[in-house]
């Protein structure tokens, strides 16, 4: 199958060479061996058959893509998946909570602010990992709906304390698709908070083409006095193009460029630079993902102006947060 895959691609593009590019074609395969599979069903095998010629096309066509069986259940639970996240969003947003992780203030070693987390459980899948259900609500546009409801209730959370901020990770689809600073002046609104109180976090991956609605969403921020963070600060290629255009309030750096920082010297020195950097054009760092007094130790000597991670207290409910913290 790949032979005769092969030997058509080739006298494709042997055709569109000869008629100088006035038509291009491409051609895209889905493979299944038979021996793996000699018991199955005509309907079955063309299903899979199917699948593997879709996930082809996906992959940017002109290619092949041999059936396995791993991918097609992982395209089976992603589906079923999608279905619980929407019946869940229909039913007034079941088996969804907003937990809360504080952010520690390292000049005075209280909580600054706190990030409010999504999670989510079904019955059919118990608790699911945000790494999983989260591109799945982006993907489906579910992320809007549910990205206005974790405003509201991180929003309704931060209105019970006049001392510290709340910090809200939104979507790059809530961003480009909505009218986000609206709904989040609304909710302010709403809930009586100062403006000030609310940490927008944007994850730099999420944004590496400038977009006018991007670009206006970040400056209405500004002007309304929320302030902005850029999270997973150091992950991705473009991070000083943003610093520069978008001069954030804050800057995280995640527990991978951390932990880099603390076993390699020469990340440790890059992790310092990029500190002062943000130190000399007023951004304030905050480092996630500590976990042990002697991480702690060691990225101090760093001078961040913030830590977050389980070394302070894990993500837990909103009744748990303030039991267990003095605010």
């Amino acid at each position: 199958a790949r032979a005769l895959y092969n030997a058509i691609r080739r006298s494709i593009t042997c055709y569109v060479e000869s008629i100088n590019y006035d038509i291009y074609l491409t051609i895209s395969a889905g493979i299944l061996d038979f021996h793996d599979y000699p018991n199955k069903s005509y309907n079955s095998i063309m299903q899979w058959t199917e699948f593997a010629l879709n996930q082809s096309k996906t992959n940017g066509k002109n290619t092949y893509t041999i059936f396995k069986q791993e991918a097609y259940q992982e395209f089976l639970r992603k589906n079923k998946l999608t279905k619980e996240l929407h019946k869940a969003v229909n039913q007034q947003f079941k088996g969804f909570e907003v937990y809360f992780q504080p952010i520690i203030d390292m000049k005075t070693e209280k909580i600054h602010s706190m990030e409010a987390l999504l999670r989510f459980e079904c019955d059919e899948f118990g608790k699911i990992s945000p790494l999983e259900f989260i591109p799945l609500l982006e993907e489906s546009d579910l992320i809007i709906p549910v990205g206005r409801w974790v405003l509201d209730q991180a929003l309704k959370a931060v209105s019970m304390f006049s001392n510290i901020k709340v910090q809200i990770n939104m979507s790059y689809v809530q961003v480009l698709k909505t009218p986000a600073l609206n709904d989040i002046l609304n909710i302010i609104k709403n809930y009586k908070i100062e403006n000030n109180q609310l940490v927008i976090e944007l994850t730099e991956s999420g944004f590496i083409e400038s977009n006018k609605n991007f670009i206006d969403f970040c400056n209405g921020l500004k002007k309304e006095n929320i302030l902005l963070a850029l999270d997973d600060f150091g992950t991705g290629y473009s991070n000083f193009h943003y610093l520069y255009n978008l001069k954030p309030d804050y800057i995280k750096i995640d527990r991978t460029l951390m932990k880099n920082a603390l076993s390699n010297e020469y990340e440790n020195m890059l992790l310092k630079h990029m500190v002062d950097m943000a130190h000399s054009v007023g951004v304030k760092i905050c480092i996630e993902g500590i976990e042990e007094k002697e991480e702690l130790e060691r990225i101090m000597l760093l001078k961040p102006d913030y830590i977050q991670g389980f070394y302070y207290g894990r993500p837990v409910s909103l009744s748990v947060f303030m039991e267990s913290y003095e605010i």
